[in-house]
């Protein structure tokens, strides 16, 4: 299997740093953020979703002033560009309206991007930001 998912591949997943996603959570951590993944891809019509960024291994994640409890650490977050022709806004308050049912539990808005995770909490973590760490 190339990913997690129909449409999320490992490579995607994988650190910037050339540190694969971790093997100990390609069953679990990695099946709740695929999850997510298609069910914001679907509500965009199936159009692809630019992965900029996924699992940090701790050293990426500090080299680049991530924050030190990241969920991107942790194997549980991807930040996405939206689909072609739909603005980061709209993207965003598609993810937000659908987050509980979608298993989205934290979702960060930037400029080009939307952030969005799966954390072990029961309520929704919602920020704005302008910092694209791994926007490339």
């Amino acid at each position: 299997m190339t990913g997690p998912s129909t449409h999320l591949t490992w490579t995607e997943l994988a650190c910037k740093d050339g540190t694969p996603y971790p093997a100990e959570w390609r069953e679990t951590r990695a099946v709740d953020l695929a999850h997510a993944f298609e069910r914001v891809r679907a509500a965009c019509g199936g159009h692809p979703l630019t992965v900029l960024s996924a699992y940090r291994s701790p050293a990426h994640n500090r080299a680049i002033g991530g924050a030190p409890k990241s969920q991107h650490v942790e194997g549980r977050a991807v930040d996405v560009r939206p689909p072609a022709g739909m603005a980061v806004e709209t993207f965003a308050m598609l993810i937000k309206a659908n987050a509980a049912a979608w298993g989205i539990r934290g979702v960060g808005v930037y400029r080009t991007f939307v952030h969005l995770d799966t954390r072990p909490t029961t309520r929704l973590v919602a920020w704005g930001g302008t910092g694209a760490k791994d926007d490339a």
